[in-house]
């Protein structure tokens, strides 16, 4: 509910009651099954009611529908808060004459249709329209429902199957119109594949010349019940049918099933789009009323039957029944359902229901017919296998590694481990390198996709514990009932195809498979001319395989194989991603799917970024290339170091389709499950080929990746052996490379701070010329030392170790080694920028300011492209038309310098220019006028007095959850010693610490809950240094993934704190095995303040991160932590650390404004945790909207690491 007590949502949906609508008409002939009732929400405005009504009256009369009756629901408003009943819609009824439940449907759509796109209709809504069931919902609890709605207490409202639904608002805002339950299901859950459905829904619908029309702000629960409609209603299903075909349990592993029932679930995947996601769905159409689970259980069913009664609840007990009159009680197992049929007076169990459907048709013939698996296919003999790298151009290997984009990191990094151990590489801490916006060495387009993650509301999958309900089977050809030449799909155990694979593929006869070119000649000297050149390109290749899919349909190849010194690879994402938004365009999508046979394909990101974007298959030719380079000339050798390959890169793309919570790799595919990384999606290149992609921040536009094709193509040119394929230093810097956060420069200044001395003050320090000797101290005997040091009692107290006086810390001073760090970060992000915050600046001050150039520097720190407006202390600037007026607010007569730099700056832009007294006048035109009016007037600076002091400033620095086991002891206890010292908290990450640090200085404030609740017992909570317990759902470096320590690190020390066994791994599993939903995670919350203290939620900057972050407030957190995906790790794949998650400042920015806007802020604190190393860092996060700030990584600078990134393999710091 909102601050307010405002409920998010409940409703019900019931059977028409007979008897309460006879006597409501007046007409005493009605029977079932002969008249409807149309439930509406009306337009907002009230000037539109009339126009709305005419509308729905008209769609009812059009179907020859007699109405008999139109009212208003009555509703009690006494029965709920008075902060709810402004949110509360009228329901608007009609009851009419029909004898046609399709009839019905049709009238509903054509409502819609006018309904969801004439704006003057905004709200209109159909809550239900039909002859078998009402809905009657709103802004309510769920204890407000019955008495709200009058009707519902009338006795004349009988009804003998009815379900419920109170919605927790978690990735929508709350809304009327998308309170539950819908018109034939209430679900509580996420579906995981909901934007993949959508895609191929309107496809479908393109297909057959129809068109879906959505109501506005629609969930992904409403989609699924109007797909649910479509299916029934127009494709004529039957409800369980329908349910089962769209929401299929985990059939490809269970061997429990019988022959008919594989080959029916088999046959529905090869067209019937799979909802996948946690999923507790209640479905229901007046005869029909059942339960269905998803394939993995993961939402709670409860089930309870009597003589009387079949009640199935998210939770056992929400309804009471007498003990003695409960037959059973159960639970709906995974991938199972239960449903009750009125017409035959029984219901059915799972196994029940799958019989009786498999029965229905021969399945195991049908499926024979409509699929081949690519096993059974004939072999093809090694006279016609060919060489596996055939290539027709003039390129040597080198020279199509760098064509293909492809950097000396690509192997280092990517391909070589994998093909040598069939493991991704592990590496550690973080990535740090520059952001695609202040970078554009490397090549490729993969990198500025980032895959996305499930986080709270629904749970991401452990892909290696539960892979059993996971499968990456991909059936490729026409779908059935396309419309395309009638031929069998091939159905591929993986989408990482193999050179055999692709033979078969080939050779085979029945289903029709034609190649395509993908390169373009390329233009080296026209930057302008070259990206034409690629437009025109995509757009020839688009209309080929679109005249393949009109003639016969089936398999497209899409291959670059042969690059030349004249002919480029087009950039394979966006090949894919065009063809595949001109097949859906044209209704085709159905009729093809894509195989990328690329050399672009270097690493199970690309693989995964590919796929996604709706390729069905990739063979990754560079990979075949590499692997025939390094293990060659013996072809088994080659061929086992590929199979290598692609065993990494299928745990890999499962491990990315757990990350989003799927299950199958089919529903992945064309799902598009990434955001834009510093892509500028406006760009009309880019928005017509991503047209549902959207960047919060922009960044780079099609012209930058069409002159990085050319430029990596002429750097192909150039090469002559290995030594030429460029090393660009993205994970470990180079000083001609990208910046990087924690680079050179950065280990450098932490170390020089680190070997600063200490003083104690001039007062304290002995005469004695001895002690400039490092080894006098321990020459002394004990009595000595307090001499040696002169300490008095005051002073022993101020430099002792326990935690630091007020005053102690309020008196500080900013140490040489801080400035000269500091000074010299800033040089090196002017330099070489590596985050988003590097070019944040702080307003400029011309208070002080004398000179043209001085005016010209000043000024000209803001970056003009991507600013909405510059801030400037001591300067004013006023328009009218195209004339500024401009003060300063000191020493007017400097106005002649000012009016220099910017005639400098802007040259003839600026037309004239005069001073009139204490006023500079310009009149200017084009980039000087845009950038005039952009300015405003900053705030004066304030005495340093009136500033917060900083004993209040340090209880707001954390320190970043680090585990003993990450670190070792010595290391993970001075984080916490130090940071506790000057007043900040410490956070001990998963796994707790020595219980001999318990109420002391040295142990942590900030405990942490992580998903193997690893050191968590009493004890650990009763801490009298805890003062928060920190909910870890992700982790930047790696979000949507678990945890492993291996069992070598695993010692005694550390399986006694963590509770587990010396020498036996430790698995902390992506999910938390009880936080499946937001409310899983609001039970967690109330658990963990029994402890008495603050309760943080650690999320990770991701798309749609704010309305998480509401719904996680609203959960009763006290502190939300937003993550960047720069963080740092003890270990992670190389892939997780580049390509997962975003930026810390855009999640932070977010949530702030997401907070805001509902009402909610001033409820939680606001931590960001994104790779803090100075002070200006913290005024940035601040100014962006966050209250705490976390220090991780540079917590351990402090301690001399250097950042050697083999935390997993050994530490060469110690």
């Amino acid at each position: 509910m909102s601050s307010e007590g405002v409920g998010d949502g409940a409703g019900v949906n019931l059977d028409l009651s007979l008897r309460f609508f006879s006597e409501l008409t007046g007409v005493s002939d009605l029977r079932h099954g002969q008249f409807g009732v149309g439930n509406f929400f009306l337009p907002n405005d009230p000037a539109s009611h009339a126009e709305a009504e005419q509308v729905i009256e008209q769609a009812l009369r059009a179907q020859g529908f007699t109405i008999l009756l139109s009212r208003d629901v009555p509703v009690n408003n006494d029965a709920i808060r008075p902060a709810a009943i402004k949110y509360q819609l009228p329901i608007r009824q009609w009851v009419f004459r029909s004898d046609s439940e399709r009839k019905t449907h049709e009238a509903l759509m054509a409502i819609e249709s006018v309904a969801y796109t004439r704006p003057e209709l905004l709200g209109l809504y159909p809550l239900s329209l039909s002859t078998r069931t009402q809905v009657l919902k709103g802004r309510l609890n769920s204890d407000e429902v019955v008495p709200y709605f009058s009707d519902l207490s009338d006795p004349r409202m009988e009804v003998h199957s009815m379900f419920f639904h109170t919605r927790f608002s978690t990735n929508t805002a709350p809304n009327a119109t998308m309170a539950q339950p819908f018109r034939l299901m209430a679900h509580n859950g996420e579906l995981n594949t909901d934007k993949k459905n959508r895609l191929s829904e309107n496809a479908i619908a393109r297909a057959r010349n129809r068109a879906i029309i959505r109501p506005v702000g629609q969930s992904d629960s409403c989609r699924l019940d109007q797909t649910l409609q479509s299916r029934v209603l127009e494709d004529d299903l039957d409800l369980v049918t329908a349910v089962v075909a769209m929401m299929p349990p985990a059939w490809e592993n269970d061997t429990t099933l019988s022959p008919r029932v594989t080959a029916m679930l088999e046959y529905f995947s090869l067209y019937e789009e799979k909802n996948d996601g946690p999923a507790a769905l209640i479905f229901g159409d007046g005869n029909i009323i059942g339960a269905r689970l998803d394939r993995l259980g993961l939402r709670p069913l409860r089930t309870v039957e009597t003589a009387e009664y079949l009640g199935v609840m998210s939770e056992a007990g929400q309804i009471y029944f007498e003990p003695d009159s409960v037959l059973e009680r159960g639970r709906i197992e995974a991938g199972g359902m239960r449903y009750y049929d009125h017409s035959e007076g029984r219901s059915y169990n799972t196994v029940e229901a799958l019989e009786m459907l498999a029965a229905r048709h021969d399945y195991p013939a049908m499926l024979a017919q409509a699929r081949v698996n690519i096993a059974d296919l004939p072999h093809v003999p090694p006279a016609g296998q060919g060489s596996p790298a055939r290539y027709d151009g003039d390129l040597d290997r080198h020279q199509r590694y760098v064509a293909y984009s492809l950097n000396q990191e690509s192997f280092k990094f990517l391909m070589d481990p994998m093909l040598a151990t069939g493991q991704e590489k592990i590496s550690a801490m973080g990535y740090g390198a520059a952001i695609n916006a202040l970078s554009n060495q490397e090549g490729g387009v993969a990198k500025y996709f980032s895959q996305r993650f499930a986080q709270v509301t629904n749970p991401p999958l452990d892909s290696i514990r539960e892979a059993d309900g996971m499968t990456l089977r991909v059936a490729l050809g026409a779908k059935p009932n396309s419309g395309a030449q009638p031929a069998p799909q091939i159905v591929v155990p993986s989408p990482i195809l193999t050179h055999l694979d692709m033979l078969k593929i080939r050779e085979q006869g029945r289903t029709p498979v034609r190649r395509f070119g993908m390169r373009y000649r390329v233009d080296l000297t026209d930057a302008v001319s070259n990206a034409e050149r690629i437009v025109r390109a995509i757009d020839d290749l688009c209309d080929a395989v679109e005249e393949f899919a009109r003639e016969t349909g089936g398999i497209a190849v899409i291959s670059d194989r042969h690059v030349s010194s004249e002919r480029a690879a087009m950039p394979l994402i966006i090949v894919i991603s065009a063809i595949n938004q001109r097949l859906i365009e044209e209704g085709l999508r159905l009729r093809v799917s894509l195989i990328a046979e690329s050399g672009q394909l270097c690493s199970s990101h690309h693989v995964a970024a590919v796929l996604g974007f709706g390729a069905s298959a990739v063979y990754p030719l560079a990979v075949q290339m590499r692997a025939e380079e390094k293990y060659g000339p013996d072809v088994d050798d080659a061929v086992n170091a590929f199979k290598h390959f692609a065993k990494a890169a299928e745990k890999s793309l499962m491990k990315t389709m757990g990350r989003v919570g799927l299950c199958t790799v089919e529903s992945y595919i064309g799902g598009e499950f990434f955001e834009p990384n510093y892509l500028d999606t406006s760009d009309p290149v880019l928005r017509k080929y991503f047209p549902n992609v959207v960047s919060p921040v922009a960044g780079v536009g099609f012209s930058t990746l069409a002159a990085a094709v050319a430029d990596w193509h002429a750097r192909a040119l150039a090469v002559t052996g290995e030594k030429d394929v460029p090393l660009l230093g993205l994970f470990k810097e180079r000083a001609e490379g990208a910046g990087h956060s924690y680079g050179t420069t950065a280990v450098r200044g932490f170390v020089d701070m680190t070997e600063e001395s200490i003083s104690f003050g001039d007062e304290a320090r002995p005469e004695n010329p001895d002690m400039a000797d490092p080894t006098y101290l321990r020459l002394l005997p004990l009595h000595q030392l307090e001499g040696a040091f002169g300490l008095d009692d005051e002073a022993y107290r101020n430099n002792s170790f326990d935690e630091l006086p007020t005053r102690a810390i309020d008196s500080f001073d900013i140490t040489p080694g801080y400035r000269n760090f500091v000074r010299a970060m800033n040089s090196e992000r002017t330099r070489r920028p590596a985050a988003l915050r590097d070019v944040l600046a702080l307003p400029a001050d011309v208070n002080f300011v004398r000179t043209a150039d001085e005016f010209r520097r000043e000024m000209g720190q803001f970056a003009r492209l991507g600013n909405n407006d510059f801030q400037v202390r001591g300067l004013s600037c006023q328009q009218t038309d195209d004339v500024f007026v401009l003060r300063l607010a000191h020493s007017p007569e400097r106005l002649a310098a000012l009016a220099s730099s910017l005639r400098t700056r802007f040259g003839r832009e600026i037309t004239h220019h005069e001073i009139v007294g204490d006023e500079l006048r310009i009149t200017a035109t084009g980039q000087a006028a845009d950038y005039l009016a952009q300015i405003r007037t900053a705030p004066e600076s304030i005495p340093l007095s009136s500033v917060q002091p900083a004993s209040e400033i340090t209880p707001t620095l954390t320190s970043g959850a680090m585990s003993h086991g990450a670190l070792v002891a010595p290391a993970h206890e001075a984080v916490a010693h130090g940071t506790n010292l000057v007043g900040g908290l410490s956070n001990c990450g998963e796994g707790g610490e020595h219980i001999s640090r318990y109420g002391t200085i040295r142990g942590s404030r900030i405990k942490q809950f992580a998903s193997g609740r690893f050191g968590v017992w009493a004890g650990y909570l009763a801490d009298p240094m805890l003062q928060e317990l920190e909910i870890k759902i992700g982790q930047g470096a790696k979000p949507g993934e678990g945890g492993q320590l291996p069992a070598p690190k695993v010692t005694v020390q550390i399986a006694a704190a963590r509770g587990g066994t010396p020498g036996v791994e430790l698995v902390s599993p992506p999910p938390h095995h009880d936080t499946y939903s937001i409310e899983d995670l609001a039970q967690l919350i109330h658990d963990c303040k029994a402890a008495r203290v603050r309760v943080i939620v650690k999320l990770v900057s991701s798309e749609g991160i704010g309305t998480i972050a509401v719904g996680v407030a609203k959960a009763g957190a006290d502190v939300i932590n937003v993550a960047g995906n720069t963080g740092g790790t003890g270990a992670a794949a190389v892939t997780s650390l580049k390509y997962a998650g975003r930026s810390a400042e855009i999640g932070v920015a977010e949530v702030h404004q997401a907070l805001c806007a509902n009402g909610i802020r001033q409820k939680v604190v606001l931590r960001c945790s994104g790779a803090h190393q100075t002070a200006s860092d913290v005024v940035k996060s601040a100014l962006l909207g966050a209250d705490s700030f976390e220090f991780g990584t540079t917590a351990l600078m402090m301690l001399k690491c250097v950042m050697a990134k083999n935390c997993n393999i050994k530490c060469p710091a110690g």
